[in-house]
């Protein structure tokens, strides 16, 4: 699939750039956030400068409350370290620019435009937008956010943080044909909520098949319960596929009782994966559906493909290549456990068309679409149509998904017209979660604090509420 990073670098012929707030807590239990600034070197234009090379980006940054009001803004230009000449491969690394923000709890949205002043032909503008939530001052255990580490112990890193300086992986989870991934975290006041010797386990899912790779499981040895602690994994990844993967973090005690789980998520890009060879004629032999008919098929394997594949499918054009990609990932499946037959595919694809369709999108397009075509028929469905001032809602329970029992999807109709019933609610490792789904069925209450108008502005029907969909999201104990 090397033919796919070509119209990655043509989308990135911009400066590319992501950003990260990272969570963490003061020793009395006050909450701030890192926000992390990261670019990619290779999309800046490097000039020359005092007989080296130098890059440059200038970034506005403003950060707003619900009411949309600017509580924090910043101008600057970000200058990249200089290299010896202009080669790519001396420019593959991501930069990371770090400031602090004391914040009171709330939700936040930032807005950041970034510039390559030295840009031909001429400099252009990319924005990004990025919503966040800060939370409330808190006693007793706690964890922060999970930070993703390229290096460590390097003279020039540019973050130091308890005695260990890391250099970052700013990239929003996404990496590139990786080594090794560090993970770094805290733990607060443990000893509030055991007084018993405790560990901390590292495991990794797979997110699309739901499986746990027991090869990736790292264990800390124990320890006595202490006010705080910093913890780093280091977790090889040579030769993992490209796919969607949850770096789950596990505090345990030495039982094996789980008292707290918390996980982000980080996608894997492999360019080195074999392609399958497929032609037309087999699809001709095997399928026949017309280009109408296989769009939409596409478009729905996209909830059970790859992020390379789902890259190089943006890239299909022509009736031949759709073919031949369609052949080529049917044959790939054929050959990985855990993966469903195209059988199966189309019989859970006409199934959502039939029964999970809205005035507004086909029925694969639905939230009920794609999490019935992604995970199967669900054990058992409840309908909640006629309650007292609540909206219209469905549960649909598995008693298993992948390595997770019991997980459930709560749907809802806030129009009470469309019939979309799009995803409130799941305790489903990866898919969005509301703990107050309860009060967002409520009406009266949606109406009277604005619930419903908020989770439209910062998580919209694909955002995550009071968490970012690629950050740290966990349970404790008393809250599972």
């Amino acid at each position: 699939m090397r033919y796919l990073l070509a119209g990655i670098a043509g989308v990135w012929a911009q400066v590319a750039f992501y950003v990260e707030p990272v969570r963490f807590y003061t020793p009395e239990g006050e909450a701030y956030v890192e926000l992390f600034i990261g670019v990619d070197g290779s999309s800046v234009r490097y000039v020359p400068q005092d007989g080296q090379f130098r890059g440059e980006v200038d970034f506005v940054l403003v950060l707003k409350n619900p009411a949309d009001e600017p509580i924090y803004a910043d101008k600057f230009r970000f200058v990249l370290p200089p290299v010896a000449d202009t080669l790519s491969e001396h420019r593959q690394k991501i930069y990371a620019d770090i400031r602090r923000l004391r914040l009171p709890a709330g939700d936040y949205l930032i807005e950041v435009e970034a510039t390559d002043p030295h840009q031909l032909p001429r400099p252009q503008k990319v924005k990004a937008l990025l919503g966040f939530s800060m939370f409330p001052a808190a006693k007793g255990f706690r964890y922060s956010d999970l930070l993703y580490v390229h290096r460590v112990g390097l003279s020039e890193a540019t973050y130091e943080r308890h005695g260990l300086r890391l250099e970052p992986w700013i990239s929003n989870g996404l990496l590139v044909d990786p080594d090794t991934l560090r993970i770094y975290g805290e733990v607060y006041s443990v000893d509030s909520l055991t007084a018993e010797p405790y560990y901390l386990r590292l495991r990794v899912l797979d997110a699309q098949r739901a499986v746990e790779l027991p090869e990736l499981t790292i264990r800390r040895r124990p320890s006595r319960p202490k006010p705080f602690e910093a913890f780093l994994f280091t977790l090889p990844l040579k030769g993992l596929a490209s796919g969607v993967y949850l770096a789950q973090i596990e505090l345990c005690r030495n039982d094996g009782e789980v008292l707290a789980s918390w996980y982000r998520r980080f996608t894997i890009l492999s360019t080195t994966e074999p392609l399958v060879e497929a032609s037309e004629a087999e699809y001709d032999a095997q399928y026949g559906f017309p280009e109408t008919k296989l769009d939409e098929l596409l478009g729905a394997m996209t909830y059970l493909a790859t992020p390379v594949e789902k890259s190089f499918m943006r890239t299909l054009q022509s009736f031949s290549q759709k073919k031949k990609f369609f052949v080529a990932f049917w044959k790939k499946r054929e050959t990985l456990s855990g993966s469903i037959s195209f059988k199966e595919f189309l019989l859970r694809f006409e199934y959502a068309q039939q029964h999970f369709k809205s005035s507004m999108r086909p029925g694969w397009k639905t939230d009920r679409g794609r999490v019935f075509i992604q995970y199967g028929p669900p054990n058992d469905m409840q309908f909640f149509y006629n309650e007292p001032d609540k909206y219209p809602y469905q549960i649909w329970t598995y008693n298993q998904i992948g390595s997770q029992g019991q997980v459930i999807f709560v749907f809802y109709d806030p129009d009470l017209i469309t019939g979309e019933y799009p995803l409130l609610h799941s305790n489903k490792i990866g898919e969005l979660q509301n703990r107050n789904w309860r009060a967002f069925l409520l009406r009266a209450r949606a109406a009277s604090t604005g619930e419903t108008e908020r989770y439209m502005r910062f998580g919209g029907r694909e955002g995550a509420f009071t968490f970012r969909d690629d950050q740290t999201i966990g349970f404790t104990r008393d809250d599972r």
